[in-house]
């Protein structure tokens, strides 16, 4: 061996041994804390901009998720024989016919509901007033529950009062133009998705290298089909849901069966605990017909959650969602609390992409390592 390079290094030996502060610091503190500064302001400039143009993210986000629910009924169609593009093309004039059944009839019979119910307000008040259970409430509480809301319909009635629920109505109208323009963006968004959806997962296949490419194809052609019946399985259900409550709410008389069941729709979206949630909303609201109704709506729509979770979900669901029920909550509440109900949405199909990447993807490659890392053995 050469003695060389046991020797002491004269140079090295001679220079002071650097102590722990130079250590800790850089080399050059003033450019260092220069590019940190400039760093921290892009991302804050990055952040603002994202906030920015969040309704526009929002948008784009809800017309690939609903590509993707429609994308199974194209499917569908290619399996029976058409091509793509007339399926796409099927697909797309039954959205647009669904869109205009929407607009032209739920909304208009929404705002008369909500008209004649806002007109009956005060005979409904006056009723439930009257009615024994009102009573026995207001005598149990030991206080004048009328003259507590004809004090707070008082107080609306007042200057400051009127001048803020003046801004509230502007700020609802720009409010209303804003969803309307999104609900326009989101429509035109889903149709170009749809019909661009093989194009858009064969430009993602570009970006990874040619070994990996095959797989990843797989797993995203897996994924797109997993999100696409987890998305379109999920409206279908909603949609029985709320036409299950429309009934109910004729039968036991209420006045905004139409308002309910949309109501309906949008809050049992989310899985499991939604239709939890909107049997409180509707039970509470059946209150202002009749404790009777109210008490009719909660059983006739307990009974129908139960078929929905042990006859309907397992035949409209199948296998799209294989989601243990745990991750679900987990996941609903997260997107809730981050996104509210859009992020509550998109939970479960975001979390059945990630399942699906950890089984195709991690499991295999962890099974595959047999050997630790390095040279040496386990003994």
């Amino acid at each position: 061996m050469d003695e060389s390079m046991d020797a002491p290094d004269p140079e090295r030996e001679g220079r002071p041994k650097p102590s722990r502060l130079q250590l800790v610091l850089p080399a050059k503190p003033l450019a260092s804390g220069f590019a940190v500064a400039v760093g921290v302001l892009l991302a804050i400039a990055l952040a603002a901009t994202v906030a920015g143009i969040s309704t526009v993210l929002i948008s784009i986000f809800l017309g690939m998720f609903l590509a993707l629910g429609l994308d199974p009924s194209v499917r569908a169609f290619e399996r029976r024989g058409m091509s793509r593009a007339a399926g796409v093309t099927i697909v797309a004039v039954i959205f647009l016919l669904v869109v205009a059944v929407i607009l032209l009839l739920l909304v208009p019979a929404t705002v008369r509901q909500i008209s004649a119910a806002i007109e009956a307000a005060p005979e409904t008040i006056a009723a439930v007033q009257q009615s024994g259970w009102y009573l026995s409430l207001e005598a149990s509480l030991g206080i004048d529950l009328s003259a507590v809301i004809a004090e707070g319909i008082r107080s609306l009635t007042t200057l400051s009062s009127f001048l803020a629920i003046s801004g509230g109505v502007l700020k609802a109208g720009f409010g209303v133009i804003g969803a309307v323009s999104s609900f326009v963006m989101v429509v035109v968004l889903t149709l170009y998705f749809v019909s661009s959806l093989q194009s858009i997962k064969a430009a993602a296949a570009q970006l990874v290298p040619l070994y990996r490419r095959a797989r990843f194809t797989e797993v995203l052609e897996e994924i797109t089909r997993s999100v696409g019946g987890v998305v379109a399985g999920g409206v279908t259900l909603s949609a029985i849901n709320a036409l299950v409550v429309f009934v109910i709410q004729l039968a036991v008389g209420s006045s905004v069966p139409a308002v309910m069941a949309i109501i309906a729709f949008f809050v049992t979206l989310v899985p499991m605990i939604g239709s939890l949630v909107f049997l409180i909303i509707g039970g509470v609201a059946t209150l202002f017909v009749s404790p009777t109704a109210a008490v009719v709506f909660v059983v006739a729509y307990l009974v129908y959650i139960q078929v929905e979770a042990y006859i309907v979900t397992p035949r409209i669901m199948g296998k799209a969602a294989a989601v243990p029920g745990v991750l679900v909550i987990i996941g609903a509440m997260v997107g809730a609390t981050l996104l509210g109900l859009l992020g509550a949405l998109v939970a479960i199909p975001l979390t059945a992409s990630m399942l699906i990447v950890i089984r195709k993807v991690w499991i295999p490659r962890q099974n595959s390592r047999t050997e630790p890392p390095g040279d040496e053995t386990v003994r």
